[in-house]
């Protein structure tokens, strides 16, 4: 059996791509046309190509709005009775963004091909992630796909809504730093070395504040290309000293104990860890395995070893909480609610409350700390260019005075 991909339109006249095994081009072209489809165009894959197609060819494009969309309308089309593979034919042919429309397509054929839906999904992991199929996975063994996709989409819209709040509270500073680099760019590069020559010409005695905006101007004007290339360079170094693991561990270490910027990504990472790991136990998916699979929502290295630490007591015969409690990572807060909801029975629960509270708080200490750099930042921008002013004023007054 070879592996096709193609382009086709369907009876609304809508273009998507997927792929279909056959053993000819010819028996592709068939079974595509008994489905309704008009081809555009076919070609096979190599065995490499096909082995990773699915992975690279639709991955982008598609944003976590979008998939939460998706998600929401599949659980409302199989609560309404429709078989599983009508419902991704419909919505194949009514979701706006193409490159899902191709991954939809692309499920339903593997579907129809044998595949359960979580094994469809996770060929496009650049889409679905790990703990989404798993999620998917369990749903299929407990017979409650459409819940446990209402319970999908929730936890999509809520990090959507935190990714979106986290990112509008980071523009303004951002757009602000942005603004006092190009201020001083000019100020730099254009205006003041005019007024320097100027001073130079005059033969005048200058002031301390003018002889340093001299060399600091000099100096950028004179190297400019070679601070450039360094920052690059240590930029391009940093970045590859990241993909190295022992490096990655103790960097991300460091941004775990950092003053006040520390305490809140540890909590953004509490955050995701519980509303994984309470979605995927809500699911049905046995602990140590929905430990392992949350262990990916988070993107810190540091973080991930001591949930791995976490996973390993579990195995030992510890509780969540007890397991917890010696990780410097977990507070006391979350060691007392995971114990709550390991004595009640609620744990998938409370850890969904947990994961509430920490993106509240996290979101509140951003939100706090951008108000603050705001005016900071207007300061430090004021002062600057207070200095290069007074810099340029003191030698005309000077001159003004001599004159006088």
């Amino acid at each position: 059996m070879l592996t096709y991909t193609y382009k086709a339109k369907n009876i609304g006249g809508n273009e998507f791509s997927g792929q279909m095994q056959g053993a000819s081009r010819r028996e592709v072209i068939v079974a595509l046309k008994q489905k309704g489809f008009y081809i555009l165009a076919i070609e096979p894959l190599s065995k490499a190509s096909a082995l990773f197609a699915s992975n690279t060819q639709f991955g982008k494009g598609i944003s976590v709005k979008d998939k939460a969309v998706f998600t929401h309308q599949l659980a409302i089309l199989l609560k309404a009775g429709m078989k599983l593979t009508t419902a991704l034919k419909t919505l194949s042919t009514q979701t706006k963004n193409k490159n899902l429309r191709a991954v939809i397509s692309q499920i339903n054929n593997d579907i129809e091909q044998s595949c359960s839906l979580s094994e469809a999904m996770a060929k496009h992991s650049k889409v679905f992630s790990r703990t989404y199929t798993a999620i998917i996975e369990a749903a299929e063994h407990t017979g409650s796909m459409s819940e446990t996709l209402f319970v999908l989409d929730q936890q999509l819209k809520k990090q959507a809504s935190v990714n979106s709040r986290i990112v509008s509270a980071l523009i303004y500073p951002a757009f602000l730093l942005a603004v006092s680099i190009l201020v001083i760019a000019v100020l730099m590069g254009f205006v003041i070395p005019k007024f320097i020559e100027l001073f130079v010409n005059a033969n005048q005695s200058l002031p301390a504040p003018t002889k340093i905006l001299m060399v600091m101007t000099g100096i950028i004007k004179k190297y400019w290309w070679s601070i450039l290339l360094i920052l690059s360079a240590a930029g391009a170094i940093l970045a590859s000293a990241r993909k190295n693991k022992k490096f990655r561990i103790i960097f991300d270490s460091l941004t775990l104990n950092l003053p006040m910027a520390g305490k809140i990504i540890r909590k953004i990472q509490t955050a995701r860890f519980s509303r994984t790991l309470g979605s995927l136990l809500k699911g049905g998916v046995l602990i140590l395995k929905a430990v392992d699979t949350a262990k990916g929502a988070t993107n810190n290295t540091a973080f991930r070893t001591h949930i791995s630490a976490i996973e390993e007591k579990i195995t030992k015969g510890y509780t969540m909480a007890n397991a917890m409690k010696e990780q410097e990572y977990f507070g006391e807060m979350t060691v007392s609610m995971v114990a709550v909801g390991e004595e009640t029975a609620m744990l998938p629960e409370m850890l969904l409350e947990i994961a509430e509270m920490y993106d509240n708080e996290s979101e509140n200490a951003i939100n706090s700390i951008t108000t603050l750099l705001g005016p900071l930042m207007i300061l430090i921008l004021g002062l600057l260019i207070g200095f290069v002013v007074l810099a340029i004023l003191m030698p005309i007054f000077e001159t003004s005075t001599i004159v006088g």
